[in-house]
């Protein structure tokens, strides 16, 4: 469009020099005694130059308004290529996150430490959380996050906390021995940093003793921050 404008002011631009020489001519001829007129071709002849001129500047203008067209088109080109490839890696990177509650009711005390099942799956993205064991694997290597809420009432009598584990590996206990009498909640979290088939779980101590009701009170939740 920029090409096919530039050719069409140029077309114009040529057709009115023509004019103005041919007029000049024309008088010039018609009228050679006079000296007036011989001043108005001169004139017509300055005109003419001063267009030229003026047509040239503006030659070089579009001429530079291409050149940065054609570059910014380049670099549309770049930036769109980029987020094609950015979208690309996006579509490819492992997708995994889970939370999950336990079911509503008194858990334990148990007379040993048991694995606790987070039944009410909120979200199982990546499907790595299994929901009949309260077991998440990691399904790639990767660093994740791992949170984990717990909540107690009316266990004046035991206890309540829960013990986070990576494999067989007790990396964190969390927990209350206060006898108030009142609803109890602790909460925590993780980075830790997963290899493919690695397992993470939450265990209830023995003669600790946990309560949830339809409030997901004790949730347990992950999800991939990167790959590494």
């Amino acid at each position: 469009m920029l090409r096919m404008e530039k050719t069409v002011f140029y077309a114009l631009a040529l057709m009115l020099l023509l004019a103005l020489v041919t007029s000049s001519q024309q008088e010039s001829h018609s009228q050679e005694n006079s000296e007036e007129e011989h001043d108005d071709v001169k004139q017509l002849q300055n005109i003419v130059y001063q267009q030229v001129a003026a047509l040239t500047e503006i030659k070089v203008k579009m001429e530079n308004m291409e050149k940065e067209s054609t570059a910014q088109t380049g670099e549309l080109v770049d930036v769109k290529k980029e987020l094609e490839s950015m979208k690309k890696q996006n579509n490819e990177r492992p997708k995994v996150a889970f939370s999950a509650g336990l079911s509503p009711g008194q858990k334990g005390p148990f007379n040993v430490e048991t694995t606790l099942i987070y039944s009410k799956v909120v979200s199982n993205i990546g499907g790595a959380y299994n929901p009949y064991t309260g077991v998440f694997t990691a399904p790639v290597k990767g660093v994740y996050y791992i949170r984990f809420t717990a909540a107690a009432y009316n266990t004046n009598s035991n206890n309540m906390g829960v013990h986070l584990y990576k494999n067989s590996d007790l990396l964190l206990h969390l927990g209350e021995a206060q006898s108030d009498g009142l609803l109890r909640h602790v909460s925590s979290g993780l980075v830790v940093e997963l290899l493919a088939g690695d397992v993470m779980y939450l265990k209830l101590y023995t003669n600790y003793a946990l309560y949830d009701d339809n409030l997901l009170r004790n949730t347990f939740s992950g999800f991939l921050l990167f790959t590494s």
